[in-house]
C-alpha cells in the first residue's frame, strides 16, 4: 500500500532499529533509578524496626524498675506487696530484679520464694525477660547486639545496642536504686 508520496506506509528497519535503541536505554536509565530508591526504603524500614524495638524494650524495663510490679499484687500495695527491693548483676549479661512477696513482706531483697525475681538476660540478638516465680518468659524486644549493665553509684545504666541492616542505634537508660 502506498501513500501519495509513493513511499509505503509503515516503519522502515532503519526507524525500528532506532526506536529499539531509544526504548532500551531507557529502559536501563529506569532499572538504575529504580535500584536507587530501594536502598532509602530499606533503611527506612530497618530504622523504624529498631525504633519499635527499643521503645518495647524501654517500656519494658521502665514498668519493672518503676517501683513495683504491674501485677494485682504490685497495684493493690495494702502491705507494699510486689514492691520493688533489689536489683543484682549476676554476670553473664543478666540483670536481675527482686519483687518483695509474701503474707507479710518484709521490704529486704531475698532473692528467693515468696519474692518475685525477674531476670532481664540477651538471648542471641533477644532481650528476654523471664519470671521466676510464675515461669514464664516473653521477648522484650529483638534485634538487641549489645547490652551493657554498669553501676555509677546508686543509680544502674543501661545501655542498649540494637542492629538491623546497616543501621545501628544506641539508647542508655538511667535507674536509681530502690
Amino acid at each position: 500500500m502506498r501513500n501519495g508520496s509513493g513511499r509505503s506506509a509503515g516503519f522502515t528497519l532503519m526507524e525500528t532499529t532506532v526506536v529499539s535503541v531509544l526504548m532500551t536505554v531507557l529502559a536501563i536509565v529506569l532499572s538504575s533509578a529504580w535500584a536507587g530508591f530501594e536502598r532509602p526504603t530499606i533503611s527506612v524500614i530497618a530504622r523504624a524496626r529498631l525504633a519499635r524495638e527499643m521503645a518495647l524494650a524501654v517500656d519494658c524495663l521502665a514498668r519493672d524498675l518503676g517501683g513495683s510490679l504491674g501485677n494485682a499484687e504490685g497495684r493493690l500495695g495494702a502491705k507494699r506487696q510486689g514492691a520493688f527491693v533489689g536489683w543484682l548483676l549476676p554476670g553473664n549479661g543478666q540483670l536481675w530484679l527482686c519483687f518483695d512477696g509474701g503474707a507479710e513482706p518484709n521490704g529486704a531483697a531475698d532473692w528467693a520464694a515468696p519474692d518475685t525475681v525477674i531476670v532481664y538476660m540477651l538471648d542471641g540478638d533477644r532481650l528476654v525477660r523471664w519470671d521466676q516465680m510464675a515461669n514464664t518468659t516473653f521477648v522484650a524486644a529483638r534485634n538487641l547486639q549489645a547490652m551493657d549493665l554498669n553501676f555509677l553509684g546508686d543509680d544502674l545504666q543501661i545501655d542498649l545496642t540494637f542492629t538491623c541492616q546497616d543501621v545501628t542505634r544506641h539508647c542508655t537508660l538511667t535507674a536509681s536504686g530502690p
